[in-house]
């Protein structure tokens, strides 16, 4: 296979986790450029890798040696740099959300399909092996029907006070990616969401006006129902869990956990303890995600596309909206 040149949008947290895993671990894939408009993070960043830095992403898309772009920019960034990329012919990692509001999504929906550009978005839960193999189990028919699908993603501290500044909200930058799991393990559509939020565990979040707490309730196409309940504030580690329950038995991926030893004396059971955070938990995932997209630019079909992204999104604002609102939120009204 021929390696393909990419080059990195956003210089932050999951930019440099991304650009670490295309630089070191996914051998299809070669970095030859970051971009990031503050001061001296691109470089800071290119000199560790070995690659070129620029502090404006539209000089990536003149490059003739740049042939996809992995966009880890704040997500209200998405959209303009995903068409700006379709235009100029370079496919597109796009980490999640794909934008922050749904009628963007769609203008970076409809510019990838009318360039006919490769648009994987990020949600990297798809790759995990112990949810994967929940998705197979429903799928080959062993718990026959899905009827409830329950979902916990639980952080064990909430965002920094500067993330929270820019962040989409709690239903976007977390629920969105328990809303794709359940399509994902399902195989069905989200048709309707109700949900509930609240500022429990958060000082920065409760100023901010934003929720650091909710419980969400879908009903997909098939009838199904799916619950998620999401917290930032986990004091025993980032609780990452999912069953499928249904008519002909049970699938459950249950948390990773640092290592198997279980120790027993007189005061009883003791465990190890949960993985700190996502870097640490999903790390595997990363890497794999990044190697569907490099198979995907050898044609492959797209892991995650352009319309996986969208609905994830189009669900998450349904919940917001349901929130604010006090009732359920069908899809079709976005």
């Amino acid at each position: 296979m021929a390696e393909h040149r990419v080059a990195l949008v956003g210089a932050g947290r999951i930019a440099r986790l991304h650009a670490e895993n295309a630089a070191a671990r996914v051998p299809l894939l070669r970095l030859v450029a970051v971009a990031d408009p503050a001061p001296g993070a691109a470089a800071a960043l290119a000199s560790e890798l070995g690659c070129e830095a620029t502090e404006d992403w539209r000089e990536l898309l003149a490059r003739d040696d740049v042939e996809a772009l992995l966009v880890c920019s704040p997500s209200r960034l998405h959209p303009e740099q995903i068409v700006a990329a379709a235009r100029a012919g370079k496919h597109v990692f796009c980490e999640k959300p794909i934008a922050a509001e749904v009628a963007a999504a769609d203008r970076a929906v409809e510019a990838a399909e009318a360039a006919g550009i490769v648009l994987q978005v990020g949600y990297n839960r798809r790759f995990d092996r112990s949810f994967a193999a929940v998705r197979e189990a429903v799928a080959s028919g062993r718990v026959g029907e899905p009827v409830i699908v329950r979902v916990t993603a639980r952080d064990p501290e909430p965002p920094s006070r500067d993330y929270l500044e820019q962040t989409p909200g709690l239903f976007v930058d977390t629920t969105s990616h328990d809303l794709d799991l359940v399509r994902f393990v399902t195989g069905a559509e989200i048709v309707e969401v109700s949900a509930r939020a609240a500022s429990l565990v958060s000082d920065d979040a409760r100023e901010l006006g934003l929720a650091d707490t909710a419980v969400t309730l879908v009903v997909l196409d098939t009838g199904a129902l799916g619950v998620i309940d999401n917290c930032w504030r986990s004091s025993y580690g980032y609780d990452q869990r999912l069953e499928v329950h249904g008519t002909a038995g049970m699938a459950q991926a249950r948390n990773e956990v640092r290592h198997t030893a279980l120790v027993a004396d007189e005061a009883g059971l003791h465990e190890p303890a949960l993985p700190h955070f996502f870097l640490e938990r999903y790390a595997p995932a990363f890497v794999r995600e990044l190697e569907a997209f490099a198979d995907a630019l050898d044609g492959a079909p797209v892991a995650v596309t352009a319309r996986d992204g969208r609905q994830a999104l189009a669900a998450a604002a349904a919940a917001l909206r349901s929130a604010q609102e006090g009732r359920a939120v069908r899809l079709d009204e976005l």
